[in-house]
């Protein structure tokens, strides 16, 4: 959990599931043993109520079929076997290779998809690109036109490129580096960047789009492969319908749909959790908020001391107390704390990302001055409170039909690095899972799977990003100075990378960056798919 989500009362002594931050080791040697704080600490404390988003992966419930001890003897005692074109070979117990039919499924089933942003265009293409006839209903009345860049780390560029759109990856901006200012006083503090060897061996690089030209590109690709994707359509409630044994969406006219599975991509303030996991569906406030604007590069270039910010190929961070700001080229985001109980005007809107508010109501008081000049060359931003929620402890109904993916499963905090990934990584891992559908008693089987697959990884995830949000948004103190004086060993220019401080660096990363759904999904179908597959398969 971040710095800035701490909740009164909470104490901090929960680990955290194995996984490192993206920042520290590159950075600063090992900062976290400069800064004494063990690895396992770096969470608050949750109530019972609270842990299941920091349990371990699950393994199915009994009410599936999947017999998994079955699969885990033939795999432990190294026997090896083929079936239609997959091809397991088994050695010491390990999988030595792998050649998997990449064909569509044998049975085509109705799929509504609830939400039209990154995370449901991209489940709705690959759900469609996998044969089946998929509807998405998007609350708004178009694509979200929302202000901001977006942050696309290797393990998204590859599931891009996987997807064809090689021609967005090669236009994109590639970034390889990041400055760390003060948010006080703008001094740099220390310098991240990313070694040519980490990223070939990551497999992709790491880019800075507009969110609009992704969602926009996800939008045609979901058409193009034979999705519906319609406008104006409020999901009001979200239930199994017992007598047609078939899950239901009611829209807000009172219009009721059918499919044989829904799923629900409509974020963190989703109408079907309520549904599926509804003990966990109340978010708690913070009293924070990211205010983001869109900059004209003409009105930077006008300013001698905003000028450079117009043409970086690097994301820069600012680093201050209990807030931060970062951004790129045309955009910034600040994160910004309020200290009066009494809401203020800003304050008092609803959770979402289309809240305007006037950039003149912005307290910059103690920010470096040229984020208060940045902000001010525009006349509004658009807020999006800081809300906290808890990952959800079950991501598929008891009927088997109806699942979260994206945010709707596992929200981050807002303008995170990872939160469109996960999205994107949930959609792929899903679309490959469905593409084996044979049978309608292989649907809860293999919807099942899809929570084996990702709960782990995204624990790994959000413990990264819950430490790289605390790492730059620590109070004035001796765990600041530490971190400082740890950042500032990389400013040194006398550095030569050497395979031992590579190899720190790709540990770092490795998990993270390295990460490949696809790979991810079939790895579970070699494993376990032979006891989902019908007989005659």
């Amino acid at each position: 959990m971040p710095i800035e989500d701490r909740i009164p009362g909470d104490t901090w002594t929960v680990p955290l599931p194995a996984s490192r931050s993206l920042f520290l080791k590159p950075l600063a040697g090992r900062l976290l043993t400069l800064l004494r704080i063990p690895q396992t600490s770096l969470v608050p404390a949750l109530s019972p109520s609270r842990r299941q988003d920091l349990s371990p992966a699950r393994s199915p419930p009994s009410r599936r079929s999947l017999t998994l001890s079955t699969l885990r003897i033939l795999e432990t005692s190294g026997i090896g076997f083929m079936q239609n074109g997959d091809t397991i070979n088994y050695l010491d117990g390990q999988m030595a290779s792998l050649k998997v039919a990449d064909g569509a499924p044998k049975l085509l089933i109705d799929m509504i998809v609830v939400g039209g942003g990154i995370g449901g265009l991209a489940t709705a293409y690959a759900l469609a690109k996998s044969g089946h006839r998929v509807q998405v209903l998007e609350k708004s009345s178009g694509l979200h036109q929302r202000a901001g860049g977006i942050r696309v780390p290797p393990n998204m560029t590859k599931i891009l490129l996987a997807w064809g759109l090689h021609e967005m990856v090669q236009t994109a901006l590639r970034c390889r580096k990041s400055r760390f200012h003060s948010l006080e006083t703008g001094m740099l503090v220390g310098v991240l960047e990313w070694q040519e060897d980490i990223m070939q061996e990551a497999g992709a690089e790491f880019l800075i789009m507009h969110h609009n030209d992704l969602q926009e590109a996800l939008y045609k690709l979901a058409v193009a492969a034979g999705a519906t994707v319609r406008f104006r359509m409020p999901v009001q409630e979200v239930f199994f319908d017992k007598e047609k044994q078939q899950p239901s969406v009611v829209l807000q006219d009172s219009t009721k749909l059918t499919a044989d599975v829904v799923i629900g991509a409509d974020g963190s303030c989703s109408q079907v959790r309520k549904y599926v996991a509804p003990e966990v569906d109340v978010g708690v406030e913070t009293n924070h908020s990211f205010y983001t604007v869109t900059v004209p590069t003409s009105e930077m270039q006008k300013d001698p001391e905003l000028s450079e910010f117009a043409s970086l190929h690097e994301w820069p961070i600012w680093m201050g107390n209990s807030r931060s700001a970062f951004g790129k080229s045309t955009v910034l985001s600040l994160l910004r704390h309020s200290e009066n109980p009494q809401l203020r005007h800003c304050e008092q809107v609803e959770e979402g990302w289309d809240v305007t508010v006037p950039t003149s109501i912005i307290n910059f008081r103690g920010c470096d001055p040229r984020i208060q000049r940045l902000f001010n060359i525009s006349d509004s931003a658009l807020r999006t409170k800081v809300v906290h929620r808890q990952i959800a402890e079950d991501w598929l109904d008891d009927s088997g039909s109806i699942l979260l993916v994206g945010e709707a499963a596992h929200p981050l905090m807002p303008c995170t690095m990872q939160g469109p990934s996960l999205a994107m990584e949930d959609a792929a891992v899903l679309g490959k899972l469905m593409s084996h559908l044979s049978t309608r008693e292989q649907i809860p089987q293999l919807l099942e799977a899809f929570p084996e697959v990702r709960h782990t990884r995204c624990l790994q995830v959000h413990g990264s990003e819950s430490r790289n949000a605390m790492l730059v948004t620590l109070p004035p103190g001796e765990d600041r100075d530490r971190r400082d004086a740890g950042m500032s060993l990389s400013l040194r220019t006398d550095t030569t990378w050497d395979d031992t401080m590579l190899r720190e660096q790709w540990e770092e990363i490795g998990d993270v960056f390295g990460y490949n759904a696809h790979e991810a999904a079939e790895d579970w179908w070699m494993k376990w798919g032979a006891l989902v597959r019908p007989a005659d398969y």
